[in-house]
């Protein structure tokens, strides 16, 4: 084999190993579940170990790219190549997934893990593409399919009510994206035909409408009654990838592009988008704080935590549109996504510990199994952040664009409130025992699933809190920024 033949197979697998991965869990984890392998009683746990370690390969696959392996691959005159972001959430994911699956445990937890391979795959494949805002689209429909595999296997008409809700609002987005893509297309011909239409009407147009698909997406006001529902009725693991970090991908596709554009017109972008995101940000950040701490079901205190934090992508939308040099929007989109997915963890362990969702029959699960408790101790810590670190350079860069004291006092008074849903949520735990929750069997401090769920802890809280430093790695453009001699209006 030439060394040429040997770039290319490297470049292939490293653009597609987490597409070929979840593919190839489609054969594998039937395979395994036959009764060749062993029990049927057993198939759902091999199936459970299968894409547990094709979750870590894929992780894997993207951690070993990170590090200078040649990743660009052409198909006729398309190219695939993987962005910096783009590793970054398939790194993290393969193992937070794995995580998860393995904690969760179930009969459906080899399904599970497939729809977080698929997952992944889609949001690998859509940063990697250097063709606009089109991918979008892209990951609105695997979002929705992912959706309805995760609540497939059983009758449930709140399953079925959310995947319809959330296919309702993915026809919605994708018009909104077409249209989009439309007038980002005519922006050009403004540039060299002044009565057509002004560049900046153009870019303010597509601005509007991309903040539009960020904000339905991460489930800000008043657009979180979605969110708050998936999380409510599909697994934790659908919950996170459809919830949580495929609308991640999105948001760090519109906030790249949101800085090519406003950065290639040289007149103010902005009018009234700009005081409707930042109020957005700042209301979505107190309500889903204070929401968390009022509501009882485990379930939504998740859902109303993760729109509590979306609040903070809702300001940086707006900070990209006053200062579309800044990076700090894209800083905040990981470590929001890797808190609200250790929140995930530990309700993965008490749904399978308990089968409770009801935080009043919960009562003593932390005295009862501390090292779930562990866990919201992470989200704790990662939710406050390292002080002094990027991240809080980055929310201060945020906060600091809108230039509005309400907005500063909302982002303090809702961070209060999200740790004390953390807080509210240990506190019952640490209280008196409850007859349901005293039945249970402990799991031994050294089982392997236990030493999982805290390793996992760890390196989750490390990263999003800053101990772990991955912020650089997401904090850049997904395409060049265009060069000062480009006429305002042409795209790159």
């Amino acid at each position: 084999m030439s060394d040429a033949q040997g770039l290319f197979i490297l470049s292939a697998i490293r653009a597609l190993a987490p597409l070929a991965l979840a593919l190839v869990s489609l054969a594998a984890v039937p395979l395994v579940s036959a009764e060749r392998f062993g029990p049927s009683r057993l198939a759902a746990t091999r199936a459970r170990y299968l894409v547990v370690a094709l979750l870590l390969l894929s992780g894997g696959a993207a951690f070993v790219a990170g590090a200078g392996v040649t990743s660009t691959f052409s198909i006729g005159e398309m190219s695939i190549n993987p962005s910096q972001p783009g590793r970054l959430l398939v790194a993290l994911g393969g193992p937070i997934f794995a995580t998860i699956v393995s904690v969760g445990e179930g009969r459906r937890a080899g399904a599970m893990g497939q729809v977080a391979l698929f997952g992944l795959a889609v949001i690998d494949i859509a940063l990697a593409i250097p063709i606009g805002i089109a991918p979008i689209a892209l990951l609105l429909v695997a979002g929705t399919s992912l959706a309805a595999l995760a609540a497939g296997g059983k009758e449930d008409a709140e399953r079925a009510r959310a995947v319809f809700r959330d296919l309702r609002s993915a026809g919605v987005l994708i018009t909104l994206t077409v249209v989009a893509e439309l007038l980002r297309s005519a922006i050009p011909l403004s540039a060299t035909d002044p009565t057509y239409a002004t560049t900046a009407s153009l870019t303010a147009g597509v601005a509007l409408l991309l903040s539009l698909i960020v904000l339905t997406s991460i489930g800000a006001f008043p657009f979180h009654h979605r969110l708050v529902r998936i999380f409510d009725s599909l697994p934790i693991v659908g919950s996170l990838i459809v919830g949580v970090w495929i609308p991640a991908a999105i948001t760090l596709i519109i906030l790249s592009e949101l800085s090519l554009l406003i950065s290639a017109v040289r007149e103010p972008i902005g009018g009234a988008i700009l005081p409707i995101l930042v109020a957005t940000g700042a209301f979505t950040m107190l309500f889903g704080g204070l929401s968390a701490l009022l509501h009882d079901d485990v379930g939504e205190v998740l859902g109303f935590f993760a729109v509590g934090s979306s609040g903070w992508l809702a300001l940086g939308l707006a900070a990209v549109i006053i200062r579309p040099s800044t990076l700090a929007p894209h800083e905040l989109v990981v470590p929001a996504t890797l808190v609200i997915s250790l929140f995930g963890i530990w309700r993965a362990a008490i749904r399978r510990r308990y089968d409770l969702v009801s935080l009043q029959d919960l009562t003593g699960w932390a005295r009862h199994t501390s090292a779930i408790g562990l866990v919201l101790v992470g989200v704790i810590l990662a939710t406050i952040a390292l002080p002094g670190g990027a991240l809080w350079s980055a929310r201060a860069e945020v906060i600091g664009a809108s230039a509005n004291v309400i907005t500063v006092v909302a982002a303090l008074a809702s961070a209060a409130a999200l740790v004390a849903a953390v807080l509210r949520v240990l506190l019952v735990g640490l209280s008196q025992k409850s007859r349901e929750v005293e039945r249970t069997q402990v799991r031994r401090v050294t089982h392997p699933v236990t030493v999982a769920m805290l390793a996992g802890t760890l390196l989750i809280a490390g990263a999003a809190s800053g101990v772990i430093d991955v912020g650089s790695a997401a904090s850049e453009l997904l395409r060049p920024a265009p060069d000062a001699t480009v006429v305002p209006g042409d795209l790159p």
